[in-house]
């Protein structure tokens, strides 16, 4: 199973509401207008490390957008109440995922940032960005 299958299965388990996509960056915004929500984008990794730690590991910086649709043209406040909706009901569960999966090194920290402006005005989103380490025999 490849990491982006791994990913996707975690992001199901975390949430099924939650439509899976993966896809380049070149286009996201595009392929956005047209799907369902809510979704999970997962952004190509392109930054990577081994380690020896056990034997070797692959460690890959992954970053997962969360989104909604809000209202268009919606105020901050209910953005801002629309991102504690999506961590409470797909972020915290799928960290909770990840770190009760076997195949990952448990995390106790990830970066959540604002969502570059690539996606239309009335798409909400927490941006998760974390380092996946895995065994390199495990994928």
């Amino acid at each position: 199973m490849t990491l982006l299958e791994r990913l996707r299965a975690l992001c199901c388990e975390a949430n099924p509401a939650y439509r899976f996509e993966f896809e380049s960056q070149k286009m996201m915004n595009v392929k956005a207008d047209d799907d369902r929500f809510p979704c999970v984008f997962f952004e190509e990794y392109v930054n990577g490390r081994y380690l020896r730690k056990y034997g070797w590991k692959k460690s890959v910086q992954v970053e997962l957008s969360f989104m909604r649709l809000a209202p268009f043209q919606c105020d901050a406040a209910e953005r801002e109440r629309l991102r504690g909706l999506i961590e409470q009901e797909a972020v915290i569960p799928f960290v909770g995922a990840l770190n009760a999966s076997p195949f990952f090194d448990a995390i106790d920290e990830f970066t959540c940032l604002a969502e570059p402006p690539r996606f239309d005005a009335n798409a909400v989103s927490v941006l998760v960005r974390f380092w996946a380490t895995f065994d390199l025999c495990t994928l």
